[in-house]
């Protein structure tokens, strides 16, 4: 990845919804390797945790809103932002809601 360098989109923006329980979870359309930057918006007014992991199994058992003394790797969501993460190309993501229904969506890709 390169600081100085636009976003690139490597793959199809995809949505995730994030309600009480976490759904089947989602990969990008494109097998991309290495590391990814992934932009990922909450459009909703709830804040989300995202689950992500090599199998659709692992992203659901994943995001899980984490509790004090029982920490997660889910990535938190808040109502309304955009944030970037960089991770795996080839994995996949599902999401929870806390509070409230609400959906990301997911635009993998590198540059961010």
């Amino acid at each position: 990845m390169q600081q100085d360098a636009p976003f690139k989109p490597g793959a199809n923006t995809f949505v995730i919804p994030c309600g009480a329980t976490a759904t089947a979870a989602t990969r990008p359309g494109l097998n991309m390797g290495g590391e990814v930057d992934y932009v990922i918006y909450n459009k909703g007014a709830a804040d989300a945790w995202i689950g992500y992991g090599p199998t659709s199994d692992a992203a659901i058992a994943n995001a899980v809103i984490p509790l004090i003394g029982s920490p997660q790797s889910a990535l938190p969501s808040p109502a309304g932002t955009i944030q970037t993460f960089t991770l795996d190309g080839s994995i996949f993501f599902s999401g929870i809601g806390e509070g409230g229904l609400t959906s990301c969506t997911i635009t993998p890709g590198y540059g961010a």
